[in-house]
């Protein structure tokens, strides 16, 4: 099964670790983040919603099914260097000491350039009736 990981930093010190699977489930945690010290990351996870995706006439929507608080920190080594993305392309990587949860994330992001550009997925989808049972 494939799967799509995108983690974003903002400047502000928002961010959000994605993550959605072919088999149409997602899940955004979003965390604030900041370094304590030269070469260690903290973020500071306080929400993760989840849910199903589809693709409508090439448009991605997400349907939140899941909107629940966390309260996790988690420290990392990283280094930002040169790299290559696939084919060659050159691409400045953030490389973690680790992955931040052992199930969904890679170690491995390629920067992007302009990040207040990037939107949470999550931002505006559709969210369950909170009358209804879940």
């Amino acid at each position: 099964m494939g799967r799509i990981v995108d983690l974003a930093f903002r400047r502000d010190g928002s961010g959000w670790l994605y993550w959605a699977s072919w088999s149409t489930e997602f899940a955004v945690s979003r965390f604030t983040w900041a370094t304590p010290t030269p070469g260690v990351l903290a973020l500071k996870f306080h929400r993760t919603l989840g849910g199903t995706w589809s693709n409508d006439d090439g448009v991605i929507r997400h349907h939140v099914e899941s909107d629940e608080k966390e309260d996790s920190v988690v420290e990392t080594g990283y280094a930002i260097a040169s790299g290559e993305a696939p084919y060659g392309t050159p691409v400045t990587l953030l490389s973690l000491a680790h992955p931040l949860t052992e199930y969904l994330a890679g170690s491995r992001f390629a920067w992007v350039e302009k990040p207040e550009s990037l939107s949470d997925p999550a931002a505006g989808a559709p969210r369950p009736d909170p009358s209804s049972p879940r």
